[in-house]
């Protein structure tokens, strides 16, 4: 109408970000097939096909699953990262790792158990079915 045309629609091809900010309380289990930025607090579980990132004021309780995660925040559960996990040196953690290379900074406070190998992979998928409540 009025002489412009009409486009049609384009399809997105970059990789979906999620975020969660800071004062936001998520009660309840996350799924997502791209990356997450979280800052706030997640009581529950959280699935990604992607990258994790948990800032420094993010608050987790439950457990994580995820190709690549950054973990700057506090983190109560399990993290499986088939890939790579980083640890900074403001993140607190307790629970148990799984991942193929982990990378932790001076200063990151862990109480954790601790298993790496090439295989992670195969561990994360055979775990994963078997996720723990989040602790209330």
């Amino acid at each position: 109408m009025f002489g412009r045309k009409e486009e049609a629609p384009q399809s997105f091809s970059m990789q979906v970000l999620n975020s969660i900010g800071s004062g936001t309380v998520i009660e309840g289990n996350i799924k997502t097939e791209g990356d997450i930025r979280i800052d706030g607090k997640v009581n529950g579980n959280i699935i990604t096909k992607g990258r994790l990132v948990c800032g420094p004021s993010s608050e987790i309780i439950g457990d994580i699953i995820c190709i690549n995660g950054n973990i700057d925040g506090m983190v109560r559960g399990n993290i499986q990262a088939s890939e790579v996990l980083k640890i900074t040196k403001t993140a607190n953690l307790d629970g148990n790792i799984t991942t193929k290379k982990l990378i932790v900074e001076e200063g990151a406070m862990i109480q954790a158990k601790i298993s790496m190998s090439s295989n992670s992979n195969a561990n994360i998928q055979a775990k994963s079915p078997n996720l723990v409540s989040p602790l209330s």
